[in-house]
């Protein structure tokens, strides 16, 4: 249930897209890349899948948290997909949102000025993280380190700490969550949109039940 309150036209709405676009896609290069790779016996790369799965072997706690996590993206994902693109702020799930899509305690005084730099240092880590995580495996074939610290930077600074420092300090990172770009894309290109949704779905459920579905011997 998504109640928005009021339809105030966000001078930076078309910027944050853009910006959704951008990092969300580099992200997705990150993830769907080995992923690919993998399927195809393209090369010998730390797939998030695998890296989730290893964890879940050595530790079966983690299928619980990964069950968890996928159970309250669903929750929080439905209203921010169907939240009107144009709308600076709104109350989803009960709470004051940013025209980003995160939540606050209160919108009318979140800031993102200055936060420029933010997408540098994203940008920046993950491409350590990406060389970190080829050189490890190149290192050594069966090291899972690598893929820790690229995924967990992603995890990190495409999602955490954008969270909390809209929550707790008041501060805006230029670009929007996933479902919130997700948002944008459903409005420029339903199908393709509906296509990222349906990938996105599967790659949840493969990681909750991962090596599911397996193919080939």
């Amino acid at each position: 249930m998504t109640e928005v309150v009021p339809d105030v036209r966000e001078a930076g709405g078309r910027s944050a897209e853009f910006w959704g676009y951008l990092m969300w896609g580099l992200a997705a290069l990150a993830i769907a890349g080995p992923e690919l790779a993998s399927v195809f016996r393209l090369g010998d790369w730390p797939t998030i899948s695998a890296t989730v799965g290893h964890l879940e072997s050595a530790h079966s706690w983690v299928r619980l948290i990964v069950t968890f996590v996928i159970v309250v993206l669903g929750y929080y994902a439905v209203p921010q997909l169907i939240m009107h693109p144009e709308t600076k702020q709104a109350v989803l799930a009960g709470r004051q949102c940013t025209a980003n899509g995160r939540y606050t305690r209160d919108a009318s005084a979140v800031r993102s000025e200055g936060m420029g730099g933010y997408l540098v240092l994203a940008v920046a880590a993950l491409v350590v993280g990406v060389i970190f995580a080829a050189g490890a495996r190149h290192i050594h074939s069966g090291t899972f380190v690598g893929a820790y610290v690229m995924y967990g930077l992603i995890a990190v600074l495409w999602v955490i700490v954008p969270s909390v420092l809209a929550l707790f300090f008041g501060r805006e990172v230029p670009f929007p969550t996933l479902f919130r770009t997700i948002g944008y894309l459903e409005r420029r290109a339903h199908p393709v949109a509906a296509v990222l949704l349906a990938l996105l779905v599967i790659l949840l459920l493969h990681l909750t039940l991962y090596p599911w579905p397996r193919f080939g011997s």
